[in-house]
């Protein structure tokens, strides 16, 4: 490793970050033991999903809540750090994004060089495993030993005593699981994400503690739907602004529909075909003529729960049989390699499956990991298949 010229040799490495004392030879031949602190924006601690590869229209966003981490662009002095944060918003508005966003950004490695720590718990977690989760991350294997999440949490709060660490706990169903991972010191800030305005109140200390995450405007969002779909977007602009307002900014419901726009216009078929479609299935959903997503619809809006029922309609038998296999098998987060693909699907060569379900937005590649992303609404998506069996 070299560092301004200096040739070093690490001495005792810390195997969480680039930190560690070191020692240097300069040119002259002389040595000497330094530490350094090296931070890795890029590792995180946990189960923390993977840096977004597409994020519109989130500028303003991301800016607001690095300043309540402390973080000031601009030139401006930085403020105090807001020890609670608690992102609230609609399944899909994009909640999970950008707190992965926030998780590896290097202004955030600096603000907090011990690390990120992350958990998603969705809606029936295993506190005491995700707890004991957050200790190794900690370098312990002391939490293994504990009985009681609250137990789990007194250690945890221990550990993180003298640490400058932000800690994201993702995807929060009830206010009580949330609870034992407010475990941050003076130093650490928490980040908390939730779909559920009950939830984020309850877990708020003030009002200003929630950050109202909302749907894109019309501009980001038919910018979103322009880079994921260019040629169909250029051919038909005003009918795809219809179909932007129609999924009412929701970026996972744009996602999908780019990805899909590119599919059916390979079938002959243009944007006036999908929003006319689209616009069925919501009044058959809003009609209750349609009851085999009930879990779905509870979740999303009748436009956007159509248009994940449209986006697996022409799947092919065996592909939508392996995209609802990733349902249940989905860890938190969601994102899995092709190995674990071929084992749960059963096949050969998993490639071709995969690039069909990418292709209809349904599975993102993340090439810097080498794995495949399925948001959490995908995977309700593709669980309600097999509750029809």
């Amino acid at each position: 490793m070299s560092i301004k010229g200096l040739v070093m040799s690490e001495e005792k490495p810390n195997k969480q970050n680039a930190e560690g004392s070191y020692i240097v030879q300069a040119s002259g031949g002389s040595t000497a033991s330094i530490n350094v602190h090296l931070p890795l924006p890029y590792l995180v601690p946990g189960s923390a999903p993977p840096l977004p590869t597409l994020i519109v229209g989130r500028k303003d966003n991301l800016a607001h809540l690095k300043a309540r981490l402390g973080i000031a662009g601009g030139g401006q002095i930085p403020a105090s750090v807001q020890a609670l944060t608690i992102i609230c918003g609609w399944p899909g508005v994009g909640k999970t994004t950008v707190a992965a966003a926030l998780a590896h950004d290097l202004d955030i490695a600096d603000a907090f060089p011990d690390g990120v720590l992350w958990v998603s718990l969705g809606q029936n977690p295993s506190l005491l495993s995700e707890l004991t989760a957050w200790g190794r991350a900690l370098g312990t294997d002391d939490l293994l030993h504990t009985h009681t999440p609250e137990e789990a949490s007194a250690q945890l709060t221990a550990l993180l005593r003298n640490k400058r660490m932000l800690l994201i706990v993702d995807d929060v169903w009830e206010s009580e699981h949330a609870m034992p991972f407010k475990v941050g010191g003076r130093g650490c800030a928490t980040l908390i994400t939730t779909r559920d305005n009950s939830v984020a109140q309850a877990l708020a200390s003030t009002p200003d503690d929630v950050y109202k995450l909302a749907v894109l405007n019309d501009e980001k969002a038919f910018e979103l739907l322009q880079i994921l779909a260019p040629n169909v977007v250029a051919q038909h602009s005003a009918l795809s602004q219809e179909l932007v307002r129609d999924l009412e900014g929701l970026p996972l419901a744009l996602q999908v529909a780019g990805r899909l726009l590119n599919v059916e216009a390979s079938y002959g078929f243009g944007v006036m075909e999908l929003l006319a479609e689209l616009r069925e299935g919501a009044r058959l959903i809003k009609a209750k003529a349609t009851i085999d997503r009930v879990d779905l619809i509870n979740e999303t809006t009748p436009t956007v729960a159509a248009l994940l029922q449209k986006s697996t309609e022409r799947l092919d038998d065996q592909t939508r049989d392996c995209f609802a296999r990733l349902g249940p098998f989905a860890p938190k987060p969601a994102t899995f390699d092709l190995e674990a693909m071929k084992a749960v699907w059963q096949v050969q060569d998993p490639k071709p499956i995969a690039r069909t379900l990418v292709d209809r937005g349904l599975l993102e590649f993340i090439p810097e990991m080498g794995r495949y992303w399925m948001h959490a609404l995908l995977v309700m998506h593709a669980e309600s298949f097999l509750t029809e069996d």
